[in-house]
């Protein structure tokens, strides 16, 4: 599994991923420098959520129709004009115009380029290879608020949105040059509605789908309540600045190593199991949160909170690929985010509501509320589908237990020689077709 392509684009996401996380420390301050205040400084973060939940789900199903590496080139260099933009706005309003386009390149480049990883990972390994690649975003958006800070205080302002689009540019050539285009896409979007509208109500009728898309409002919902309140509620405390900060690289650490240790959980047991379990786990946390009487004990919440999220997001991740398989992978993946920008807004906008009227802990409580109601439905949905539609156990009946324990891809398998399944195969498994090749003649293609 670990090809050019899985490579290439692991360090196109971990340079991608430092050059996005350079301009969220610093956004707000800037904004202000150009006059903006309260609300409109939040409107920087909201106007970037919103753009991207709006176009993912295009991009995806854009990139079923066309390819893929076409759009994770074009959403690299969408950050790069954004930068250079943030480095000549002299208003507000061209900041923010420029922070509405980056969304814009997000949506291209995660749901897109996780459509591409979704298509090259092999069946019944989902799990384990997504959650290896969520190392990528761990160490991009962990060191690039780093390297903001000393650009910043080396150079000046000017210098963090240099470095920004130096970065997206050199992750656009390095896709450009090393990443082959994936053919994949063109399989699936063959019999599919033709509008991308059309593609994405009929990926909708899939409740896989509509699981995943509730998933990632889930999550986020958890996460926008936490990140939105958690450094108020410490605040209040009296906690040090610098002890609000490693609280928050606790959580995003734990959920960072957790996650590549559980994705091989996830492909051997039942996910739904997995999935439900983490989302139970993080509200709990949540409401622990509220009850919380000190740092130590947010602390510890905070690393449990975080290996509850690894453990929902291993499972979720190795769903959505097998969902994509069904229902076009770009489609899926981009249907995801869109749920991911609507729980991230309601989770800010929610937990404001609530800390407005009962005070800062009712935000956490707020949260915990609507994350387990929607662990209900979620579980509601899961659960009415077969465990084939969530861990793909009809893999090694269908292609062989040679080419499932070597964990071969379906491109891989068309390429010695299988076909994919028929109109009566729900799960479009690849079947094989030749017989004369022995296991160490299943070989992976070269990326060439």
């Amino acid at each position: 599994m670990l090809s050019r392509p899985f490579l290439v684009l692991f360090g196109a996401f971990l340079v991608a991923s430092m050059g996005i996380s350079m301009v969220s420390p610093i956004l707000p301050v800037y904004a202000e420098d150009l006059g903006a205040s309260g609300i409109w400084i939040g409107l920087t973060f909201s106007i970037y959520a919103v753009t991207h939940m709006l176009m993912s789900p295009f991009a995806g199903r854009w990139s079923d129709r066309y390819g893929r590496k076409r759009f994770v080139i074009l959403g690299l260099l969408c950050y790069v004009v954004a930068a250079l933009g943030y480095l000549t706005a002299d208003s507000f309003i061209q900041l923010l115009a420029f922070r509405a386009f980056s969304g814009i390149g997000t949506s291209l480049i995660y749901a897109v380029g996780y459509a591409y990883l979704g298509d090259i990972v092999p069946r019944g390994h989902e799990g384990r290879w997504l959650g290896v690649f969520s190392v990528a975003e761990v160490l991009g958006y962990g060191s690039g608020p780093i390297l903001s800070g000393v650009l910043r205080d080396l150079f000046g302002f000017d210098s963090v949105f240099v470095g920004m689009s130096a970065l997206m540019g050199s992750s656009a050539l390095l896709v450009y040059v090393l990443l082959p285009e994936h053919a994949e896409s063109a399989r699936q979007a063959a019999g599919q509605p033709s509008t991308a509208v059309a593609g994405m109500i009929e990926a909708l009728r899939h409740r896989a789908v509509l699981a995943v898309v509730l998933f990632m409002g889930l999550a986020s919902l958890a996460f926008g309540s936490v990140s939105a309140f958690l450094a108020i509620f410490l605040d209040e405390m009296g906690v040090s600045a610098t002890a609000i900060g490693v609280v928050f690289a606790i959580q995003f650490a734990a959920a960072g190593i957790g996650q590549p240790l559980l994705g091989g959980l996830a492909d051997r047991m039942d996910r739904r199991t997995l999935l439900l379990g983490g989302l139970a786990g993080c509200a709990l946390c949540l409401v622990a949160l509220g009850m919380a009487d000190s740092y130590g004990v947010v602390f510890v919440l905070l690393v449990v909170l975080g290996v509850a999220q690894a453990a929902a997001w291993a499972a979720a991740g190795a769903i959505q690929v097998v969902a994509g398989r069904k229902a076009g992978m770009g489609t899926v993946m981009g249907l995801g985010s869109t749920g991911d920008g609507i729980g991230t807004l309601v989770g800010g906008v929610l937990g404001g509501l609530f800390a407005g009227w009962f005070g800062t802990a009712a935000a956490f409580y707020s949260g915990a509320g609507a994350l387990g109601a929607g662990t209900l439905a979620l579980a509601w949905l899961l659960w009415s589908l077969p465990r084939s539609e969530v861990n793909d156990e009809a893999v090694e009946a269908r292609t062989g237990a040679a080419v499932v324990d070597r964990g071969i891809s379906r491109s891989e398998c068309a390429y010695n020689g299988c076909t994919a399944g028929g109109e009566d195969d729900d799960l479009n498994v690849a079947k094989p077709r030749r017989t004369d090749l022995a296991p160490d003649d299943l070989r992976a293609p070269s990326p060439d």
